[in-house]
């Protein structure tokens, strides 16, 4: 008769068990590692939110100050239940943090204007929807939209343009080379940077920086179909539609703005969804001048 067995099943091995509590064992790390994750991850977001915004918050009391004491400052006006303004405020707090490192600091500012006491602000500067964006330069005697991107690294880029110089010198050919990038560009040409018609052009390359690209050179052969021979001073305006260059001789700012005006608005505005058409679109719409 057949030995009885003493075992009911068969025994594992030393390989299976170690298996086993392998598993166990990075189970149970899992389960205890997760609580920690999240307590992490809820005290990095209680540090952000306690962390200060680096965008200034401004209302009726302390505009004017603020406008004061920064010789350069970008405005937001917007509306609590605005779509885009809500977009806007994490790339705009992005912006403002790392400008806020930059030499001199860039300073963003926003204002609730749809706060009772802040409408007579939205009033006083034209805001006509949400958001708005204002660079206000010098103490608020230099109003300008802002024509810039909507995200951090775009604002970043666009204001750090804006802080610098209106108009920037030409020195060599290789300095030119951005006149043809498909944008409009005005280049003042001199036998010097001095005198009345380099000072008007600088006043306008000031008043206008927000819009266009300005340049001055004494160098006409350094840019795009230059010439040496070319009469000094002139205006020359580079654009990637009909004639292409445009000149003009005519220094007086309010002549030297029509002429800008006139020259950067295409014969035919084509109408579509491109944003690079979308400037001239809104030159188009806003002259009081027959449309067809």
């Amino acid at each position: 008769r057949p030995e009885k067995s003493h075992h009911c099943s068969p025994v594992p091995s030393a390989m299976a068990i170690c298996k086993a509590w392998i598993s166990l064992l990075l189970a149970l790390a899992v389960v205890l590692s997760a609580p920690a994750a999240r307590a992490e991850e809820a005290a990095a977001a209680a540090e952000e939110a306690a962390a200060p915004e680096a965008v200034l918050t401004l209302h009726a009391d302390n505009f004017d100050d603020a406008i004061a004491k920064h010789p350069f400052i970008l405005v937001e006006f917007y509306a609590p239940w605005c779509g885009h303004c809500k977009s806007l405020a994490p790339e705009y707090e992005k912006a403002a943090q790392l400008l806020s490192k930059h030499d001199p600091a860039i300073v963003l500012a926003k204002v609730d204007a749809n706060d009772e006491k802040n409408k007579p602000l939205a009033g006083k500067y034209e805001v006509q929807g949400f958001p708005t964006l204002k660079i206000f330069r010098n103490g608020g005697k230099n109003i300008q939209e802002y024509k810039g991107p909507r995200e951090a690294e775009g604002i970043v880029e666009y204001l750090k343009k804006q802080v610098g110089p209106a108009s920037k010198e030409i020195k060599a050919p290789e300095d030119a080379t951005y006149l043809e990038d498909g944008k409009i560009h005005i280049v003042g040409v001199f036998t010097e940077f001095s005198g009345t018609e380099f000072t008007n052009f600088l006043e306008v390359a000031e008043k206008l920086r927000s819009d266009y690209d300005f340049g001055h050179t004494v160098h006409a052969n350094h840019l795009p179909r230059g010439d040496a021979a070319v009469e000094r001073p002139l205006v020359r305006l580079f654009k990637p539609f009909d004639e292409l260059v445009v000149d003009s001789k005519d220094f007086d700012v309010s002549a030297l703005e029509k002429f800008i005006d006139a020259s950067s608005t295409p014969k035919v505005v084509t109408f579509d969804k491109n944003p690079d058409n979308h400037p001239y679109l809104l030159k188009f719409f806003q002259t009081n001048a027959p449309k067809v």
